[in-house]
């Protein structure tokens, strides 16, 4: 289905009838990857997958989003379809938007999966790390010394980073230091986390910190399971998320 923000068409896929469920994928992959979720889902209720702008059949920014801009899609959406209190769930990149939307507004409940915004262990050291690469990338661009310039994109990069077009990869530097403790705070909705233990992206102990700083929360933990829960384990996944929708 076609929908408009910020003049630029993003779409969605819509399924089903009853309390609506928001399903927010995360960075590099778009709303199919809810495929089988929301088949579980769709005989009760009324299940909205978005593709995120950048991702699946979604125009990307122009020039960049940041966080705002997709929590600000989040918010237009639920209003112009009129979602009285829906349910959101947020995987990785989805799961960081899904936090600051609810840490704003009402939500029925809110369910994270793997998901990203928290300040890394060694943040200090991170933070060090980007400074001294923006100085040399600044430095190698000065100098028009283009064999270095981009021998330090490819070194430094995440996979993500270097398969993005240069809008996206604007966007992902803008998002992935903004860090979501403060909001945390502000979450008194109802919320599920679920996390696969072997998840090398973002580490279970994020998990716990959700667990702590969310006081109305509730953590599923995923033996032999990454990043990808409701694709590596969806039969178990799918019924974690029915039975807990279903817990009045």
């Amino acid at each position: 289905m076609d929908y408009i923000y910020q003049d630029k068409y993003v779409y969605f896929k819509k399924e089903g009838n009853g309390s609506p469920i928001i399903l927010l994928h995360g960075w590099g992959v778009d709303s199919s990857c809810f495929d089988d979720l929301m088949d579980s889902l769709k005989e009760k209720y009324q299940v909205f997958a978005i593709d995120l702008p950048g991702f699946g059949k979604s125009v990307e920014p122009s020039d960049y989003y940041v966080l705002e801009d997709y929590v600000g899609l989040v918010e237009q959406f639920v209003n112009d379809k009129k979602l009285a209190n829906p349910i959101i769930l947020g995987h990785s990149f989805g799961g960081r938007i899904a936090i600051r939307y609810a840490s704003r507004h009402q939500v029925s409940k809110l369910i994270l999966v793997d998901s990203a915004g928290m300040k890394p262990k060694n943040y200090v050291k991170v933070k060090l790390k980007i400074m001294i690469y923006k100085l040399k990338k600044k430095w190698y661009k000065l100098t028009k010394n283009v064999v270095k310039y981009h021998a330090l994109i490819q070194k430094s990069g995440s996979i993500d980073y270097q398969n993005a077009s240069i809008p996206m990869k604007k966007t992902l530097s803008k998002v992935v230091g903004e860090y979501l403790e403060k909001d945390l705070k502000k979450i008194k909705h109802e919320t599920l986390i679920i996390w696969g233990k072997n998840d090398q992206e973002t580490p279970y102990r994020d998990a716990l910190k959700l667990k702590r700083k969310i006081k109305n929360s509730g953590l599923v933990s995923l033996d032999g399971v990454g990043h990808f829960p409701f694709i590596e384990t969806k039969r178990i996944f799918n019924k974690i998320v029915r039975e807990y929708l279903e817990v009045k």
